[in-house]
């Protein structure tokens, strides 16, 4: 069973996305714009509270058709940024990692807690065998996230990802179901 609260540690929880969640979700993204924008182009399609609304919607409907489990990532009442599993293929057992996190909550391990957390729903909730994360070329704290758990440098998928100013270079992670079992701090968590 997938869980709607995960509990990680110095007060950070995951909480699976709801419609609650728009106002605060668009705060953050209205607030921190810039920053988000470089490397997620639907920041700048993100205009008003309806559009988070919108994608909140989606992101229900993908959940309940077991596609996506999104979740925020909240410091008490404080949302951090958002994480999920997504574009997940039953039949191949395999997904996606995707993640922002605010300009002022970079650079404490927060991301790399949320997405650890992540890969136990995948590989032990839903059994995956395989999770990938795709970060652009540049963006090299996303890709440092990866690299962090453990994932593997697959190679560069060539213009990838539509960014500000036209299209760039992605990095391919994954990370297989053995691996992560035979990585100690998680091996008895499955």
């Amino acid at each position: 069973m997938v869980p709607d609260l995960i509990s990680l540690n110095d007060g950070l929880v995951l909480r699976a996305l709801r419609q609650a969640d728009a106002e605060s979700i668009f705060a953050v993204v209205d607030r921190d714009r810039e920053h988000l924008g470089e490397w997620l182009i639907w920041v700048d399609t993100t205009r008003e509270p309806s559009d988070t609304r919108n994608f909140l919607a989606t992101v229900e409907k993908k959940r309940e058709a077991g596609e996506t489990y999104a979740y925020s990532i909240c410091s008490g009442d404080r949302l951090l940024g958002l994480c999920g599993l997504h574009d997940i293929s039953r039949v191949n057992a395999n997904g996606q990692v995707g993640y922002w996190l605010r300009s002022d909550a970079q650079g404490r391990g927060v991301m790399t807690r949320a997405v650890e957390s992540l890969l136990a729903v995948g590989f032990a909730a839903l059994e995956l065998e395989r999770i990938e994360i795709r970060a652009a070329e540049d963006n090299v704290r996303s890709w440092r996230v990866a690299e962090r758990l453990g994932f593997k440098f697959e190679g560069t998928m060539r213009r990838l990802i539509r960014i500000r100013g036209g299209f760039a270079d992605a990095r391919l992670y994954s990370l297989l179901r053995e691996e992560w079992l035979a990585q100690p701090r998680r091996s008895s968590a499955a």
